[in-house]
Formats: structure tokens, C-alpha cells, sequence
């Protein structure tokens, strides 16, 4: 295969030897997308694009070594970066204590070409915490016990490897922009999407917000060698979401009334 992949992350086992690496196979299409990314017009309304796949890219590639080089049956689908998370540590989800403390990875982080004063990318001396990154990670955690007990069946991806900002710094999103104004947006992540899907062997994808499910479905829509994976829809951990405060107890449900609290529970006995 020679796909085109974004930013994400997947587990370890044993490799046959004979077969290439699939972190590093990962990388060479992170690197591609990235490419085809630049050929991408960005909505006038964005001022500033931080590409942690690239100026993160000693953690970043940490984190895929790491944890990300085997199948994985459960995809975590995530939209893009957040500015306190991903942006600054190279790791989706990536609030700096569950990656430092956590998943064990620290490093030097260089800047992006453009920087909005309200928003400096700060690495792991970063002091503001992320959220949804503490709910996601935090939940697992305690589920797992250990990383390696979540990246044996699962890994984390973004659509999408880019944040964009306001000249203010205000955060915006693929889903804010009308289809036409971003259908070639869509073209490239939706290939490079269905592309990581068929690398890791993916089963189960589960879409954390409405965005994620909408791309996940069209996606299978446009492929149909993967038509066999099912989706699941999981509300952002995000304190912007309404009714969001008891996210943790919604997750764990969710988990267990889809049949995937087993890939994790046993691991906390």
C-alpha cells in the first residue's frame, strides 16, 4: 500500500519481520498528506494553520513509534488538534500531563511558521490544561491501568492534522464552513482516511462528535471495501457540549452498551 494518512496513533505486538513497519509506513503517509494538504485553499476567514505533525514532529513521531505499530480493531476518531492538547505536545488528545505522566513522552516542540500571539504554542511548558485531552486519556486510565493495555486494541486519529485560528486566536472548525467552501478539504482527509483504515485493519470506528460520524459514514459510503466496519457515535468529551459535566459515566456506558468495555476493563483487575 502507499496511502496518504494524517496525524493518528495505533499499538504494539509482535511484527513478522518479513513485513514493513507500520509506524513508519504511518509517517510516509502523514508526510503525504501533508503534502496534498498544501495544494488545499484555506477558507480566507483562517489566519493561522498549526500542523503539530510537523513542528512536533520529534513527539509526535515518539508517540507512533511507541504505540503505533500493529492492527488495530477500534479506531477513536477525532476531528483536529485543540490548542492546549495536540497543538502543543505532537499527541492527539494530547492534554501535557497524560502525555508526560501518562504515555510517557516529553520532548522539545518548535513553533509553527505563523504564530497568533493569543494562542503561542508553549510545548510541554504549556500551563493550561485541555479538557476534553484530561476527560479522553483520564478516562482510559482508569480503565486500563497502563497505555499498552488501551493500544492493544485501539489507537487514536485525527481527520484532519491541522488547528485553525481567527487573527484573534479563536479556534475554527472544518464543520463551520459551508460543503462547497471545503469539498476538496474533504476529498484528500476522506482518501487518506479510508486509507488508514484498510493499514490498521480497522473493525470498529468510533466517531467522538457529530462531525467525525458524518465523515466516517461518507467515507464508507465512497469506499466500499469498507463497508463491513461499523460506527459508533460518542459524544465529544469537549465542556463546550451541552449536559457535558458527567462525560466520564456517558463514555463508560457507551463503552458497555456496544460491547467494548471488554477490551479494557480486565486490564484494571
Amino acid at each position: 500500500m502507499e496511502p496518504e494518512v494524517v496525524s493518528s496513533f495505533f499499538c504494539n505486538t509482535l511484527q513478522d519481520k518479513s513485513s514493513p513497519d507500520i509506524s513508519e509506513e504511518f509517517l510516509n503517509l502523514a508526510d503525504e498528506l501533508n503534502l496534498s494538504l498544501e495544494q488545499f485553499e484555506i477558507p480566507k476567514k483562517v489566519e493561522a494553520v498549526y500542523n503539530p505533525t510537523i513542528y512536533a514532529r520529534q513527539t509526535f513521531e515518539m508517540y507512533v513509534k511507541k504505540y503505533c505499530n500493529s492492527p488495530k480493531p477500534i479506531i477513536y476518531f477525532g476531528m483536529n488538534p485543540g490548542p492546549f492538547g495536540m497543538s502543543q505536545t505532537g499527541v492527539p488528545f494530547g492534554e501535557i500531563n497524560a502525555v508526560s505522566s501518562w504515555l510517557g513522552i516529553t520532548g522539545p516542540v518548535n513553533k509553527p511558521p505563523s504564530e497568533i500571539k493569543a494562542r503561542p504554542v508553549l510545548g510541554f511548558e504549556c500551563t493550561r490544561s485541555e479538557v476534553s485531552g484530561k476527560r479522553f486519556w483520564g478516562l482510559f486510565k482508569n480503565l486500563c491501568g497502563t497505555p499498552d493495555n488501551f493500544f492493544k486494541s485501539s489507537f487514536v486519529y485525527n481527520y484532519l492534522p491541522q488547528q485553525w485560528m481567527t487573527k484573534s486566536g479563536c479556534n475554527v472548525t472544518p464543520g463551520e464552513f459551508k460543503k462547497g467552501e471545503i469539498q476538496e478539504l474533504y476529498n484528500i482527509c476522506d482518501r487518506v482516511f479510508s486509507k488508514v483504515l484498510e493499514l490498521y485493519k480497522v473493525e470498529k470506528i468510533v466517531a467522538i462528535g457529530k462531525f467525525c460520524e458524518t465523515r466516517a459514514k461518507e467515507t464508507l459510503k465512497k469506499y466500499p471495501s469498507l463497508k463491513t466496519i461499523q460506527i459508533f457515535y460518542l459524544p465529544h468529551p469537549s465542556p463546550r457540549v451541552l449536559h457535558n459535566n458527567n462525560w466520564d459515566e456517558t463514555a463508560t456506558k457507551f463503552l458497555q452498551d456496544n460491547n467494548l468495555l471488554q477490551y479494557y476493563e480486565h486490564a484494571s483487575h
